[in-house]
């Protein structure tokens, strides 16, 4: 996500329960749990530096992190010992991360590289046009297929690649080609269980829903009829409710294809979204507001919470 100078946010990002997420500001990094909405750790840039990335690994102590100054280096964060316990160093910038228990795939210039945790060894490596959005999707699940989503070469297509076999050499075998859509591609989500894939484009009207297994097209989800850049898509655990949320200022919500409910969320501001159980979605806002909607089979919804999330205290403990 964007830079927004206002509040000082360089990044948001959910981790992989969507349980949690970290806040990567100007003068450090924060990580809040999100039910009920408490600030969990606190860094200063004192500490730290100026933070580009970060993803939080589940519930547990690691912390992924990229620093915005040179030199481009990922970095293992111990969040219980507070100090740093691995570092790899790429050639090119960092632009995007997407973590699961035992990997996590680096979104570079040109190519996606898949590391091992906490080794930092590569185990995979797909190629992708540096043109494209840096994007990237992985299932997170232990016993998921390891599915890998990554722009293709050609415009709106995907490369899917199991990255679950450690190779030797860190390269990998021949990915999948799916044809997504006519125009670029400006998200992609998959599901947990690596069973569904969900994908938009820069026209942002229709949100595809895939089966991820045999590559075939399930749903068109309707966002709108103008143009519009989807933000974020959120698939449940196994991909049978999604939402997102774009530039609009609208958050979708569909269960098994069928529009569920709407709701209104800041405008012209970046955000995220996830679903935190069936009858509920979270938004958070690099204005730094949270917003949580709650809605119904009948297509009601409203929101239930809202908080500026960077006056949120740091008093308590994680709750498991």
């Amino acid at each position: 996500m964007a830079r927004r100078k206002s509040s000082g946010i360089t990044s948001l990002s959910f981790n992989q329960d969507q349980g949690c997420f970290t806040c990567c500001l100007k003068t450090g990094l924060r990580v809040y749990n999100v039910e009920p909405l408490v600030e969990k750790a606190h860094y200063s840039k004192e500490e730290l530096g100026e933070v580009s990335l970060c993803e939080m690994v589940f519930r547990t102590n690691w912390l992924l992190v990229v620093k915005a100054r040179k030199p481009y280096s990922l970095l293992l964060l111990d969040d219980q010992q507070r100090a740093f316990k691995a570092e790899v160093v790429f050639k090119s910038p960092i632009r995007a991360l997407r973590a699961r228990k035992d990997k996590v795939a680096v979104v570079l210039t040109s190519s996606v590289q898949v590391l091992a945790l906490p080794t930092f060894q590569r185990v995979a490596l797909l190629r992708t046009p540096s043109s494209a959005r840096p994007l990237c999707a992985i299932a997170t699940e232990p016993n998921a297929t390891q599915i890998l989503a990554a722009p293709a070469h050609r415009t709106g297509s995907l490369q899917l690649l199991d990255v679950s076999s450690v190779h030797r050499d860190g390269g990998s075998s021949a990915p999948s080609v799916v044809r997504c859509h006519r125009s670029a591609l400006v998200c992609v989500c998959v599901s947990g269980s690596g069973t569904r894939l969900a994908t938009a484009s820069a026209r942002g009207t229709l949100v595809r829903l895939w089966d991820a297994v045999s590559r075939q097209l399930l749903h068109e989800l309707r966002r709108g009829s103008d143009y519009a850049d989807v933000y974020c898509i959120s698939l449940s655990a196994q991909g049978g409710r999604a939402v997102c949320v774009s530039d609009k200022g609208t958050v979708h919500v569909w269960a098994r294809g069928t529009h569920v409910a709407a709701a209104r969320a800041p405008p012209d501001t970046r955000a995220l979204c996830a679903l935190t159980d069936d009858n509920s979605a979270v938004v958070i806002c690099e204005d730094g507001t949270f917003h949580k909607f709650t809605f119904a089979a009948e297509g009601n919804c409203h929101r239930s919470d809202f908080e500026y999330f960077l006056q949120v205290g740091d008093d308590d403990e994680f709750l498991q």
